[in-house]
């Protein structure tokens, strides 16, 4: 059977519809020596035994976090996702359900997204969330855009310790927009409010991750102050956990929270699945990017769930939409509320404890090391950045063959970083594993660094 299964009768159709006189004019446009010629060079057909048995020996190439000591981190975690998440994301109500438009057959993936909703303006302490976004990432530069429609200013501030990712997002969305982006110096780590006073002014948003992407805590509540003050928007990109210990971005004036909500519930394979997630106050409800579902009663009474204010949408209001965005993680963002539940408020506050106190202490046993220090001297949460005796890169290389993943190289993002590691934590490490990390640096550095 060939890779698309239509018969001549159908191809001979769909040319007429079109119409083409054969295949060949499909294709005509595209340059003969950029066209293949003949038959394709690939194997022949496998059994599926013999396909299992090469698939596996593929496969086995592949390394993940469970088969490492991993510290990796930059905004996706190593995470414990407890059982419960996956038994309710993998029934077959929820793994196959799609867009809830039919809100009479779609009451349960409209009620857990407006959980998620809930959950998500409680754990911020803005006043409404949206149904979630494709990524943080996505979720900073819709922000963004928020701010730009709002403010009708077309200059944006972001300080220069956001993920570097992020940044790069934001920068290619606003592209075509005639939007100038303005990126902040920092220096002990964390953002130059100088250099925010004299930049915000006319700026429709201020953008500053807390805590930031080299793990360090910023001055919130300043520069919020500075931002207020010269008209601009504060949007704060968060990591959800850390609101469990720290003020949340309501409490401080931020006009916007987003961030990545991967540690709620979600594994770190293959770079996630991700879900950014957005909460501002209700003056913006209606510039949100895509959906909303809110509570409602029927004709008897009775409590029922709907996707409302859909006139922001693309499907009602097309290139008048608030936003491109026309979908949700809705899988994802139902085992985040799978997860917080489970945790509780209670529960979410221990976890951050936890993971902050061994970060902690994984600082202090890396920064004991003669040669290794801590490179800003900043508060910070669940990771933080150790100035290496030896390029960062070149270390990294050695102790994966040991079968550790000590963390992100700096200097493939920032200049003059390049002997400095971003180092994470989470709720899987304990002492041994800290300490195994500590004496594969110590013996690396007691070697003078690799060659």
């Amino acid at each position: 059977m060939p890779y698309v299964p239509n018969t001549d009768r159908d191809r001979e159709e769909m040319l007429r519809e079109i119409g083409a006189d054969s295949l060949d004019d499909l294709f005509a446009d595209i340059p003969p020596a950029l066209r293949h010629d003949g038959a394709l060079d690939v194997p022949g057909p496998l059994s599926e035994q013999e396909l299992r048995r090469h698939m596996t020996k593929l496969a086995s190439m592949n390394r993940t976090g469970a088969d490492v000591l991993s510290f990796l981190g930059g905004g996706v975690y190593d995470t414990y996702v407890p059982s419960a998440v996956s038994h309710v994301t993998g029934m077959p109500q929820f793994y196959t359900a799609y867009t809830p438009y039919q809100a009479e057959v779609s009451q349960g993936t409209l009620q857990a997204i407006y959980e998620f909703q809930t959950l998500i303006a409680r754990l911020t302490a803005m006043e409404i969330a949206n149904a979630s976004l494709y990524d943080g990432a996505s979720a900073m530069a819709e922000a963004a855009l928020l701010a730009i429609g709002a403010t009708r200013r077309n200059r944006l501030v972001v300080a220069g310790t956001v993920s570097p990712a992020f940044r790069a997002v934001l920068r290619t969305y606003v592209s075509s927009l005639g939007v100038e982006v303005v990126e902040l110096p920092f220096g002990e780590g964390s953002t130059d409010t100088d250099a925010l006073e004299s930049s915000a002014e006319g700026a429709a948003a201020v953008l500053v991750q807390h805590p930031n992407f080299f793990g360090a805590l910023e001055p919130m509540a300043e520069i919020g102050q500075v931002a207020s003050a010269a008209g601009a928007m504060l949007v704060a990109i968060v990591d959800p956990l850390s609101l469990a210990v720290l003020s949340p971005p309501g409490e401080y004036g931020a006009d916007v929270a987003v961030g990545e909500g991967q540690p709620l519930g979600a594994p770190m394979g293959y770079g996630g699945p991700l879900l950014g997630f957005m909460a501002t106050r209700r003056q913006h409800v209606r510039r949100m990017p895509g959906r909303i579902i809110g509570a409602t009663r029927d004709h008897e009474g009775r409590r029922g769930y709907v996707m409302t204010l859909q006139t922001r949408e693309q499907h009602i209001r097309r290139e008048k939409a608030t936003s491109n965005i026309c979908t949700n993680q809705a899988l994802v963002a139902l085992g985040a509320t799978v997860y917080l539940s489970l945790l509780g408020e209670r529960g979410l506050r221990e976890l951050a404890l936890r993971v902050a106190s061994t970060a902690h202490y994984a600082a202090g046993a890396l920064s004991r090391i003669d040669g290794v220090s801590l490179r800003f001297d900043r508060p910070f949460f669940r990771e933080f950045v150790v100035e290496l005796p030896f390029d960062a890169h070149r270390a990294k290389a050695e102790l994966a063959e040991a079968g550790i993943w000590p963390g992100i190289s700096c200097g493939c993002y920032y200049e003059g970083m390049d002997d400095c590691l971003l180092v994470s934590v989470s709720e899987r490490h304990d002492k041994h594993d800290i300490d195994t990390l500590a004496s594969a640096v110590e013996a690396i550095a007691a070697q003078g660094g690799t060659e």
